[in-house]
């Protein structure tokens, strides 16, 4: 049902295309007016593809607010993450310092966070949002991994 709506509504939104569409048997799409984000202070999430809280692949966009940073951790899956817009601030640091820790990565670079392996992430004042899309086997779950200074 989800697919044939999501073809509709398509074909409804471009009637310069209308001569073609998407067959919802071999394909489903979002286009980013179909995306359902929810916000917050620190950040606002997405996820178009695959339930977080149930296995199977999995998509989260994130769009990390300034200032705000996720604190040290560690996911029993790999996940692959590829900066959409801004620039991402990452750490693999189990040390909290934002300011001193963490490393840039601009559009378009990809990070893979390794299984186990301790990071943190956020974007900064000076650089504003940072939009990223990580790719993962759900459920999402994370072991915090932070040591005080």
């Amino acid at each position: 049902m989800l697919r044939h709506l999501l073809a509709a509504s398509m074909l409804m939104a471009s009637p310069a295309f209308a001569a073609a569409a998407i067959d919802p048997t071999h394909a489903v799409a979002l286009t980013p007016d179909q995306i359902q984000w929810q916000k917050s202070e620190a950040s606002d999430q997405a996820w178009p593809i695959g339930d977080k809280d149930k296995p199977g692949a999995c998509l989260e966009l994130i769009k990390w607010h300034p200032g705000h940073f996720s604190h040290p951790h560690s996911h029993p899956h790999a996940r692959y993450g590829v900066v959409m817009e801004g620039t991402w601030w990452v750490s693999t640091s189990n040390v909290y310092d934002p300011d001193n820790n963490t490393v840039p990565f601009p559009k378009g670079s990809v990070i893979t966070d390794l299984v186990n392996g301790v990071h943190y992430d956020g974007a900064k004042p000076a650089t504003g949002d940072a939009t990223i899309a990580i790719f993962m086997d759900c459920p999402l779950t994370a072991t915090q991994a932070e040591v005080k200074k």
